[in-house]
């Protein structure tokens, strides 16, 4: 059986035509199509029903993609890292980034890095809300996080740990007054996430260093650091910020760090990826944002 043929069969059922497959690929039509036959005549089956707009695999076809498709990948993927000992790095990472975290801080570091390996596709898509991997086929997701990783069919990697203040404006302060306890945050205003942290950034530290989260009442609700920031300086609530989001505030005394009685968990930055072998271009991606982001936050 003939390897480039059969890798032709696989990625002609992934993209669903003969025609997304050639673009695909890089090549006409007419050579997907007749690889495919010369694939079937080898094997002496019919693998794909054929209409003028649509493909139907048979039970041939299907028995043979699930055996091929993870064949195929793990070929590409140890031809791929013996490249990429010797500096090369070849094919696609499909990356999902937080939308204003990803522009300020990690913008340079991906486009950087495709211009180190321009053999690699990237394609970049921006959410608050940190996408699945496994669902939405992305091979790396840059998320915020704070407390426990519950999925267990994904794999996380802490890139670089944020420290977090309770912080609140002067005017919310001679209104409200200075919590002592973290359990007087209850009954005050307070500003909260509507999707990311699993809409819950009131995480803490406890004893043995185990975290635990807060239920606070807020009426304010955002997936925007910059949106966060402005409510707080605007005395709407107490808000959970990292010091170096908020740093020139409290610096000017736009806003005031508050001492609590149990310390705010810090926030993270993770990639998520599913839990399988991660390719070696992603792998290297990102260890190039953990190094960078490190150096300017860490």
């Amino acid at each position: 059986m003939n390897l480039n043929y059969l890798k032709i069969f696989v990625i002609i059922a992934d993209q669903g035509s003969i025609t997304a497959a050639s673009k695909a690929l890089g090549i006409p039509n007419s050579t997907v199509a007749r690889q495919l036959t010369q694939l079937e005549n080898q094997l002496g089956k019919q693998l794909i029903l054929r209409s003028t707009r649509h493909l139907r695999m048979t039970e041939e076809g299907k028995r043979i993609y699930q055996k091929a498709a993870s064949l195929i990948t793990e070929l590409d993927e140890v031809e791929n890292e013996i490249k990429s000992e010797q500096g090369y790095l070849s094919g696609k990472i499909t990356l999902a980034i937080p939308s204003e975290f990803g522009v300020k801080w990690l913008n340079e570091i991906i486009a950087e890095f495709a211009l180190t390996h321009p053999n690699v596709s990237i394609e970049c898509i921006t959410s608050m809300a940190p996408l699945d991997p496994v669902r939405r086929d992305i091979d790396i997701s840059i998320a915020y996080h704070r407390g426990n990783l519950e999925d267990s069919s994904l794999i996380m990697r802490q890139l670089v740990k944020l420290s977090s203040v309770v912080v609140a404006s002067p005017e919310l302060i001679k209104t409200y007054g200075t919590p002592k306890a973290i359990a007087e945050l209850e009954s005050l205003p307070c500003l909260s996430t509507l999707l990311a942290l699993k809409e819950n950034p009131w995480h803490f530290i406890g004893q043995d260093n185990a975290l635990f989260h807060l239920n606070v009442s807020s009426h304010y609700k955002v997936d925007s650091s910059q949106l966060l920031i402005a409510g707080a300086l605007k005395g709407i609530g107490y808000a959970i910020i990292p010091r170096v989001f908020c740093e020139q505030h409290l610096d000017t005394g736009r806003l005031i760090e508050i001492n609590l009685d149990h310390t705010p968990a810090p926030l993270e930055i993770v990639a998520i990826y599913p839990n399988r072998a991660i390719n070696h271009r992603s792998k290297r991606l990102v260890e190039v944002i953990a190094s960078a982001l490190t150096q300017t936050l860490g």
